[in-house]
């Protein structure tokens, strides 16, 4: 669909989230660095992990001057940010820099306490073997000092297991994968209404079709008109000469759309065109396919008009309905168990139109 804008930060969310799941190839190199991080924050023991361990240590400091430990350095604090402990034997957990004992990591929780820590690269396992003391400058502020003690309360309370730290995902708690990285990082919550369109199995044509649709972004001569690439002279219904076609007008306050509503006995209330799963239904239709079976519908409305603008033919209400019909039948094969629904919805849209 020519000239279909929408916002590239809307387009790189994913489908469940109202997107169209086109990474933002920044970020998503980000996640990929973060995912080197993250093995060598695992126990396993690899050729390539001992080899660059050798040169860069264990705090994975960019002494050695390479390239390869300098990114590391700067994904560490991204992927600490986006990561959270479970603590098991402390060898693989930073005290000071990961977020292990709080919702934040200890540097941030107690600043006073660690503006005078003189030595922040410590694990869990040394720092609880040492106490936090050694780590410090000899006088302490009476903020710091008030700090340490509640710190000390904290640790009283750590025993350290036999097996190794778990790292997870901060918001999810789930396992570290790149794509949950990537989800985390832009801080993605699904949105309920996309999560419908993009869960049907109808073709991906009409699933892109009715994004646009939810989003109001589908190429109406009113969309082109307030977009300045139509006149207003050139922007009104094909079939209601002085009405600007609008995607409420195509949908809804046309007389071909009101006539097939009115003949399928469905009540189309407000914008819920844009929304089909809000399309008030007759009891006797399944409502296990009924988004799928109304995105059809509408794609049949939709594809009436452009006939109509670029070929001249005028559809009937009734033949827009058996092309619909023709189509439902032909995939009907997509829905396997869901079959049975889609043919109740193939008999009530034959029994409409005959």
């Amino acid at each position: 669909m020519p000239n279909c804008l929408i916002a590239w930060e809307r387009v790189c969310l994913p489908r469940e989230s109202g997107g169209l799941g086109v990474k933002n190839l920044e970020d998503l190199n980000h996640c990929l660095l973060m995912k080197f991080v993250h093995k060598l924050h695992e126990p396993a023991q690899l050729p390539w992990k001992n080899w660059f361990l050798s040169h860069a240590g264990s705090v994975f400091s960019n002494s050695s001057g390479s390239y390869l430990a300098s990114l590391v350095n700067d994904e560490l604090q991204r992927y600490r940010s986006v990561t959270s402990v479970m603590i098991g034997d402390g060898k693989h957990t930073f005290f000071w820099h990961d977020r292990w004992l709080t919702e934040s990591s200890l540097a941030n929780t107690f600043l006073a306490l660690f503006s005078h820590c003189v030595h922040d690269k410590g694990t869990v396992s040394a720092v609880l073997a040492s106490g936090v003391q050694p780590l410090l400058r000899p006088r302490l502020t009476r903020a710091a000092h008030n700090e340490l003690q509640m710190l000390n309360d904290y640790l009283a309370h750590i025993s350290l297991q036999d097996t190794p730290d778990s790292r997870l995902l901060e918001t999810t708690k789930k396992e570290f994968t790149t794509s949950g990285a990537y989800r985390v990082l832009h801080g993605l919550a699904p949105l309920t209404d996309a999560s419908r369109i993009w869960s049907t199995k109808v073709p991906t044509k009409i699933k892109f079709f009715a994004w646009l649709l939810y989003h109001g972004r589908l190429n109406t001569r009113a969309h082109l008109f307030h977009r300045n690439i139509k006149p207003l002279q050139e922007s009104w219904c094909e079939r209601c000469h002085g009405v600007l076609e609008t995607d409420e007008h195509l949908f809804k306050g046309c007389h071909v759309p009101q006539e097939i509503w009115a003949c399928l006995h469905f009540s189309i209330q407000n914008d819920s065109f844009r929304r089909p799963w809000q399309i008030d239904l007759p009891n006797t239709l399944p409502e296990t396919v009924s988004v799928d079976m109304l995105l059809i519908l509408l794609w049949h409305i939709w594809k009436a008009r452009n006939e109509l603008v670029f070929d001249r033919h005028d559809l009937s209400p009734t033949e827009i309905i058996r092309k619909t019909l023709r189509d439902i039948d032909a995939w009907s094969c997509r829905y396997k168990r869901l079959r049975p629904d889609v043919f109740v919805w193939c008999e009530w849209l034959q029994l409409c139109i005959s």
